[in-house]
């Protein structure tokens, strides 16, 4: 009896572990496009066309996130903005959006949460906490309504984050 190997769906396979393996390393190249690095070394290029920035991997080295750049920028501003953060996990990219930008975004628990900083460039904001494997919010706040001395653990802006220079994107 033979067996037919069919090819195409054994490199999907393949592929498939590879992208749910653990991450080394997350990287923006010179065209503005996301790389991961499995923990094999295998280098994968996620994105193309561009207009992605602040690519950031999770303390864990299971979730990679970065921001997606808007074309467009906001009356007064010099750089664009983005209102789409991208969350990448086991060989899946999901978003998380928020209007008008997502100004700042960082990780806790290891990389379980996702925090997301959205507002307008010169206003208080909305701090939203995320799941990184289901994207479901788990927690908010208005930043105007919260005095920094009150603000959750989580928060980026609180007095009591752990760690935050390691876990905001640079």
């Amino acid at each position: 009896m033979k067996f037919l190997v069919n090819w195409s769906v054994v490199a999907l396979a393949v592929c498939s572990q590879s992208h749910a393996a653990a991450l080394k390393s997350a990287y923006l190249d010179a065209t503005q496009n996301i790389h991961i690095v499995t923990e094999s070394g295998i280098d994968i290029k996620l994105t193309s066309g561009g207009h992605r920035n602040s690519v950031v991997l999770s303390p864990d080295g299971e979730v990679a996130a970065w921001l997606v750049e808007h074309r467009w920028t906001a009356p007064g501003e010099r750089e664009p903005g983005s209102s789409e953060l991208v969350i990448y996990r086991n060989g899946r990219a999901r978003s998380i959006k928020c209007e008008p930008f997502i100004r700042q975004f960082w990780f806790t628990m290891k990389g379980r949460r996702v925090g997301i900083d959205c507002g307008g460039s010169h206003f208080a904001g909305r701090e939203i906490l995320y799941d990184s494997r289901t994207l479901k919010p788990v927690a908010s706040f208005q930043q105007s309504e919260v005095p920094v001395a009150q603000r959750p653990s989580w928060s980026a802006s609180s007095e009591h984050f752990e760690s935050a220079s390691d876990n905001l994107p640079q």
